[in-house]
């Protein structure tokens, strides 16, 4: 059995999408796949997505012979806990910074770049298989949907050419009402402020930085429609949250609606440190960009400079 899974810590749609839809593109192509993770499933898979008859497994137990197909992930530190590294046999993620890892371990089928959506890589890989156009209708609104948030609406900046032509042909498939962007972004925030203290741990992440002089923070993230009013009415929460998470930490609050993105850093480390990395001014250790920043473009600006 193949199974098509990703990270540990906590499933996003990028992520749920993909291994849906390669999980399907397996099956169609005479191989036994599920898509299958353990981890918590955030509120980026809203529930209008968890609706739809979606074929996800959230408690098969691997098997001896079983390989693993990894989505969206490839820091072997975030792996679904049920992976064996050495069975590991392909790898398709939108994050960078482990080419020569996986390279050396399964050469041509680590398909790591840096792009807008791991969803994108997924459609392409049904193209160049020659089946896209027998693709399942769900399995297309769900990459329509990894795209939307991972592109934060095509206004990110690792937003590539290549994501807006998946999401333009996938959508001939999908069958999703016009207006879908701004129904599920719309959902993605009231989820969010449902329970917000839950949302934000369910998409923090422990890491460490080449320019940050401690060991690891905890870096939260949530894409919210209304930033202004997350920060205005909810930072003490936010606060408090992330001080149950680890000493050091940081938040970077997506908000889409003015197209910036509003951090807040726990102390004089992690501010020095996005201070560098990306030329902000904190005031109360809140600052704010000129720009969206997502967290895998972060990470990456890291490693740049």
């Amino acid at each position: 059995m193949k199974i098509v899974t990703s990270g540990l810590t906590f499933l996003d749609i990028d992520a749920y999408a993909g291994c849906v839809a390669y999980a399907e593109l397996l099956n169609l192509q005479s191989e036994d796949a599920i898509a299958f993770s353990s981890a918590t499933i955030n509120e980026s898979v809203t529930q209008t997505i968890r609706s739809w008859d979606v074929p996800f497994s959230t408690n098969y137990v691997p098997k001896d012979d079983d390989t693993f197909i990894l989505i969206d992930v490839s820091e072997p530190d975030f792996l679904e806990k049920h992976v064996v590294i050495d069975r590991v046999e392909e790898v398709i993620d939108h994050h960078v910074g482990y080419e020569q890892f996986w390279d050396e371990k399964i050469g041509a089928k680590a398909n790591l770049e840096f792009i807008g959506a791991a969803c994108t890589q997924v459609y392409e890989s049904w193209v160049k298989a020659g089946r896209f156009n027998e693709m399942s209708e769900t399995s297309a609104r769900l990459l329509v949907s990894g795209i939307l948030d991972n592109t934060l609406n095509f206004k990110a900046g690792v937003t590539t050419d290549r994501d807006r032509e998946a999401y333009e042909e996938l959508l001939k498939l999908a069958h999703l009402p016009a207006d879908w962007p701004a129904l599920y972004f719309e959902e993605c925030e009231a989820s969010i402020l449902s329970d917000l203290e839950h949302a934000l741990i369910n998409d923090t992440k422990v890491m460490n930085f080449k320019n940050l002089h401690v060991e690891k923070i905890a870096f939260g993230q949530m894409v919210i429609w209304d930033g202004k009013r997350v920060i205005n009415e909810y930072r003490d929460m936010l606060t408090m949250t992330m001080n149950t998470q680890a000493t050091d930490w940081f938040v970077n609050v997506v908000s889409i609606s003015d197209g910036q993105s509003f951090l807040i850093a726990s102390g004089d480390d992690v501010e020095v440190w996005a201070k560098k990395i990306l030329d902000v001014s904190f005031e109360n250790r809140l600052a704010h960009t000129d720009r969206l920043w997502l967290r895998k473009e972060i990470v990456k600006q890291d490693l740049l400079t």
